[in-house]
Order: C-alpha cells, then structure tokens, then sequence
C-alpha cells in the first residue's frame, strides 16, 4: 500500500475575468524589458503620503506606470489557487502452483484520490485619482472578492485472474496463457463559487450576492478483457506466438439502445522469431558475428477513445439561468452519434538484431507498417445546426516507419574508465487514407486538418494574399498586405525525424550521464506570437527601427492582374499602428516556423562514497551515493523560431504544433540527491 499527498498554492488569474488579462505572464509581456519588474515587489506595502522615487505607491495598481495593464506582482498575489491532492495506490497478489506446469494468479489493485481547491480573487478598490487620471485599467472597475471551491474523487479498481502453462517436449518448450481481467474507473467533481462576495475578507460563497454557480460531474465506465496467448520455441531459437484479446467495453454503449454486439471487440496478434546465431553452426562461437536474431509480427490493436457517456448529447445550464424559478439549458456544443467503432490499428513488422564483438556493438533495425482507422475527431460541423462541433469516426491513415538502435557498451575502456555510448533514430511518414464519405477534408481545429492524400496532421492557417510567384500583394497607397479569407496549406505538425543519444562515463566511484535528443520534419505555430507582437517585446516588431518599411518580397497588382515588384512604396506605420492590428497578427503564418530542435534533456554527476566513511556508523549505513542533476539544460532552435520550445502544446490531443501564452517559458531544473542505505 502506498500512500501520497502532494499540496500547491499556485496563481489563479487565468481562472477569473477573460482568462488573460489577471495573469502574470500577459502582464510581464506587457512590461517593457527595461523596466527593473523586480523592485515593483512591495505592491501592498502602505505609503501613505509618500510618492517619491522608490516609494510603493510606483508598484500598487493606483500607481504602477502601465495604464492598461498592471504589475504583474500583483496578480501573483491577488489571484490564488491553494489546493492539495490524496491518493492510496494498494495491490495484492496471489500464486497457486497446481502442477509443476500449470499456475494460477490473481491479481487485485485499487487507486483512490481525493482532491481539493479554492481558487480566489482578492477585492481591490482604485483611487479616486487614478480612474480620474484617464487610466484604463482603473476605469474598467474595481475588483471584488470572488471565490471557486472545487472537489473531485476518483477511483480505480483493477482485477486480473489468469492461468498460465508450461510444458516441454523434447527440443519443444510450449506456453500458454489465458484470463480475465476487470477495470472500474469511477470520477466525481463539484464546483461551487461565487463572482461577488459580500464581506471581501472572508472567502466563502455564504457570504456570497446573488446566486451562487455551481456545478456537478459524474463518471462511471467498465472494461471487461478476455485475453490469451499461445507460444512455442524450437531449442531456444525459433520461436512463434498468437495472441488474442476481447474486450466489453462500457464507453461504447447506448442507454436507449443496448446491445452487446455494439460493446464488444476483439483483436488478434502473433510473432515469429529466429535466432541465426545458435541455429546455424557456422555463427556459434564466431568471433565477429555473436548475436544475430530475424524477428516479425503482425498484430491488430483496437482502443476506445472516449470518455463515458461521449454517444449522449449533453447539456448545462445557460449564462443566467436559473432565472428565479425558471431552468434554462444549452448544449454542450459537440454532436454526439448513438454508436461508435473502436479505433483499431494493424500493424506489420519486421525486425533485425545483431550483435558484434562479444555484442560490445549491437545494432537493432526495425521496419513498421501502421494501418490506423476509425480515428475518433472531434470536427468542424455547420454552426446552424446548433452544434459547431461533431464527434465523428472520420479518419483512416497509415503511418510507415524505420527505427535504428545502436548501442556501444563499452564504447570505450581504458584502465578504470568506462565509456558507453547509445543513439537511436525514428524515421516516420504518415498519410491520410480516408475521410469520412464525401468528404476529402476535414478541420479538427487548432489550425490541425485532416487531408486525403497528406500527412496527419497537416496546417491550414490564414496566409497574406499573394501573386501567382508567392508574392505578398499590398495596397499601392498605405503599403499594408491583405490577409487572403481562403487558409492556405503549410507543412505537418508531427516530427518524421526522431533522435535520441545518451552517453555514460564511469571512473572509479563517479558517474557522468547527459541524455539528448533532436526532433524535427514538422512546423509549429507559436500563438504567443502575436501577443508579443501586440505588446512590442517580439524581435518582429523591432524590425526597421519601429519605421515604415517596404514589405519584403511584396507586389502591386494592377487593374489587369499584373504584378509589379515594391521597390518605392513604404507602410504606413511600422510601429503600433503596424505590429498589433490585423494586418499583422490576424496572417497565422507570420506565427508559423521550423518545428525541428537539438536538446540537451539532462546531466547527472554522482559519486558513491566509499563504505568506510561510515565506519563510525558501526554498519549502521551500509552504503551512499550523492547526485547532482541538470535537466533542460540547452536547446538550440532554427532561426524561423524566435518564441518558444517546439515540444510546448496547447493540448494533449491530436491537434498537436500550437502552443500559446499559457505555455510559459521553459525552465531549467537543478537538484541534487543523496542516498543512504542501511
């Protein structure tokens, strides 16, 4: 049994107003880079009448400089989120040998966690100076006290009985498996709060006015899994399997319409395996040549991707209701169908292992087919229909790949020093099969489409309008480009190249490990971008001084649709005027760059200390090891990337190659460990 508890008191302004304005970071992008934001610290020290230079009446929000934005220590302070998380993991497990090769085994396991919160916006009232001094941030309202209270228990129970045999006939060694396993997954959440506290101080919804917002979510799903394998191996060097599962799963039923049929799917599997090197006698013992293995498999996967009750469409209530006694409700705003397909994947493989010099060298190369269908998406649907959104099986693709893994151990030793040394790399090419029925093309938002005959997932984004040669056409009278209203096609958003390196040194009692990798063969689209662009802190902006500027690579076009370079007509503006509005931020594709990156992920130096520093111990400490760690210590990107670490999203789901401002910078992350056994 293990148990573990885990609290945070964390800043909460993305919970209040529109989300944006009351957090810190939009507040520091709009801070000026010279400004020392580290003096502003003391926002809620009194001043009294003081207003001199240094005084803190300069860092509280009456004072603070920007007249549209505050000091973004004030909104670390003023919007809280203090909250702590239980959990209790527990599993037990049982063996029952019946014969010498027969087993039985039962497994039980159960996850329960508990989770609390309460968010809250402190009250603060402006000075009658500052709303009358014309300040904006000040003239949008004062700030009263709010509160949220969340609470959320889930859990989780896993059961598992299966049978396992053993036997072997002569050069044949046959096992088998077969069980049954159960899964039960349970969630509840409850959010009450309140937008207007009576008393500010007091943090509770009984002091609340007017209506409260409350809130209420209920989960329940059930896996059922029926599975078993068979395997064979012909003197420790042919080897063959068949695997099978079937699989009743409750996220796929209809209340109105139940059938099992709809509920249930199975899925089948089997792989073969040869080890050239002890079945041809010529390899046995060969000096150069000490491992060889041929292996492949052919297997079909099937997955639910669905949280429980996703085949209903839903309902919440409506901005202002209750209204007195009346209820009103609005949709959830995705359709729902009655019945889904699991998504299945069959895939193919096939595999070499090969191992040189007493396998110090050893080399692993994979080909891979994927078949991938019935992709659950979430898509663009027509708005007049109530529901802008649609949850639909739309997607068949197949995704190809090579996987190469080398690995040098030792790959240098000399004395007491011992070097190993491993890199792999991922090749991987995918392409869109299918859509639905009548349909090449498909949006499933953050700029993601899905297109018949391109890469999954591929960006569509809005692009300047442009000549036959890719020119930007601007006005031959401001000098501005247009932002063309048909989105154009730019790259995918998954990385076809994958690679990976790590590196271990041993000396005496140190170690030395770095781990790196690289990934790249797709774009990302930084929405941070623009938010830069608006507050001038992006190299963009910069350009040209903040002066009018001949548009690069830009055209005029004439009444007959001739295209004529821009050599002599000059923007308008290049400053605000420029960088925040439209014409600039509204072209996603000034936003759009190279997704591809070197990493350094981490560095590890740790020293064993000799035993017989804790002779004084009398063995009481039996051995120690300290460690110092560095993790995300270096990345280096290409220059189209001027904003952020390509591996930030937005989401966890398919949409992926868009981050935003509530990506905050990357952090480096030291620590250091010691250990002590007895």
């Amino acid at each position: 049994v293990t148990y573990s508890r885990s609290d945070y008191n964390v800043n909460a302004g993305s919970s209040f107003g529109n989300g944006r304005d009351f957090t810190p970071y939009w507040n520091l992008i709009n801070t000026p880079m010279h400004i020392p934001t580290t003096n502003f610290k003391d926002w809620n020290k009194p001043y009294g009448n003081d207003y001199s230079q240094g005084s803190s009446y300069w860092a509280s929000p009456d004072g603070f400089f920007n007249d549209y934005y505050s000091n973004p220590y004030f909104m670390i302070d003023n919007f809280r989120s203090v909250g702590k998380s239980d959990d209790i993991l527990g599993n037990v497990e049982l063996n029952y040998k019946a014969t010498s090769w027969l087993n039985f085994t039962y497994r039980l396991g159960g996850t329960i966690s508990s989770s609390s919160a309460k968010t809250t916006q402190a009250a603060f009232t402006y000075s009658p100076f500052a709303k009358a001094s014309g300040k904006s941030i000040a003239g949008t309202g004062d700030l009263v006290s709010a509160v949220g209270d969340n609470s959320f228990t889930s859990s989780r129970i896993n059961s598992e009985f299966f049978a396992t045999f053993n036997k072997s006939y002569e050069k044949i060694k046959f096992d088998a498996l077969i069980g049954t396993s159960w899964r039960e997954t349970t969630n509840k959440n409850v959010n009450v709060s309140s937008s207007n506290l009576g008393i500010p101080a007091v943090f509770n919804v009984l002091v609340r006015k007017g209506e409260p917002g409350a809130s209420e979510f209920n989960q329940k799903a059930r896996l059922n899994r029926y599975f078993g394998k068979v395997g064979a191996t012909y003197d420790g060097w042919a080897s063959a399997e068949v695997t099978g599962s079937y699989d009743i799963d409750s996220r796929l039923a209809y209340f109105y319409d139940y059938n099992i049929k709809n509920i249930s799917f199975f899925y089948p599997g089997a792989n073969v395996s040869l080890v050239l090197s002890d079945a041809i006698p010529a390899l046995k013992g060969n000096k150069a040549i000490s491992f060889l293995k041929l292996r492949g498999a052919l297997s079909k996967t099937g997955n639910v991707n669905l949280a429980p009750y996703s085949l209903e469409n839903t309902y919440s209530a409506g901005s202002g209701f209750p209204f007195g006694t009346l209820l009103g409700f609005t949709s959830d705003n995705t359709l729902r169908r009655p019945s889904y397909q699991p998504e299945f994947v069959i895939n193919k493989e096939i595999g070499l292992e090969i191992g040189f010099n007493k396998n110090r060298i050893n080399l692993e190369v994979s080909a891979y087919q994927q078949e991938n269908s019935n992709q659950l998406i979430t898509v663009a649907y027509s708005a007049a229909t109530g529901f802008p959104s649609a949850l639909l099986n739309a997607a068949s693709f197949t995704n190809k790949g090579l996987e190469f893994d080398l690995k040098l151990t030792p790959l240098v030793k000399i004395n007491k020093v011992n070097i190993d040394f491993k890199v792999n790399y991922t090749y991987q090419v995918n392409k869109v099969t299918q859509v639905i029925d009548g349909v090449d093309e498909l949006g499933i938002g953050n700029g993601n489409f899905i297109i018949k005959g391109q890469s999954a997932y591929t960006f569509k984004l809005s692009d300047y309008a442009r000549d036959a040669e890719g020119r930007v056409i601007v006005n031959p009278i401001t000098g501005y480009p247009s932002v063309d209203p048909i989105l154009r096609q730019f790259g995918r958003t998954i990385p076809s190249h994958i690679i990976g390196m790590s590196l271990n040194v041993n000396w005496k009692n140190f170690n030395f490990s770095a781990v790196a990798d690289y990934r790249g063969g797709n774009q990302i689209f930084s929405g941070i971008g623009a938010d830069m662009d608006f507050s001038g802190i992006s190299i963009r902006s910069a350009q040209n001084g903040r002066q009018p500027f001949i548009f690069p690579n830009s055209v005029t076009v004439d009444a007959a649709g001739k295209s004529t370079p821009n050599t002599s007509i000059y923007t308008q503006n290049g400053g605000y005027n420029f960088w925040s509005q439209d014409v600039n931020t509204t072209a996603n594709s000034n936003y759009l760059a190279d997704g591809s990156f070197w990493k350094l992920r981490e560095v590890a130096i740790s020293y064993n200390i000799p035993s017989k520093v804790f002779k004084f111990t009398r063995n009481t400490v039996k051995s120690a090891s300290f460690t110092i760690t560095g993790r995300n210590l270096l990345v280096w990107l290409p220059e189209t990337n001027e904003w952020t670490d390509p591996e930030f999203s937005n989401t966890t789901g398919n949409a992926q190659g868009v981050n935003t401002r509530n990506n905050t910078p990357p952090t480096r992350i030291f620590g250091a460990n010691l250990t002590l056994n007895f």
